[in-house]
């Protein structure tokens, strides 16, 4: 009797945590590749070798990223803004190679593709 218990609190134990690990990944498989890259790319930011450096921080007029730290995010900003259908033409007209026009933008196209994914109904 035992033994059937013990069996039946794993197997129980087992399906919880297997429901709630389907779960997490049903929300990141909503998400298009360019989000999850965007995501990867702004948390990269965080990295040791990524981090402002002494001189960055001494010469940092506000909270705006350094140039170094923009360049990171650069390409998966514009692989972002392109899932959206813009042409590389539009965003040079629209952007005139701006990096902050560009991560507004980026940003704008991400919480519209967050909300949309986040506004589907799970199963």
């Amino acid at each position: 009797m035992k033994t059937k218990l013990a069996y039946v609190m794993m197997l129980a134990l087992s399906i919880s945590c297997n429901n709630e690990s389907t779960a997490m990944s049903t929300i990141e498989a909503r998400k298009s590749p360019e989000v999850l890259n965007f995501e990867r790319s702004v948390k990269s930011l965080s990295n040791p070798e990524n981090r402002a450096t002494p001189e960055e921080i001494r010469h940092q007029k506000s909270l705006e990223l350094s140039d170094r730290r923009k360049d990171i995010l650069i390409p998966s900003a514009l692989e972002l803004i392109k899932s959206t259908g813009a042409s590389d033409q539009e965003i040079t007209n629209t952007t005139h190679g701006d990096r902050d026009k560009i991560l507004t933008w980026a940003v704008k196209v991400y919480n519209d593709k967050i909300s949309k994914t986040n506004s589907i109904p799970q199963n």
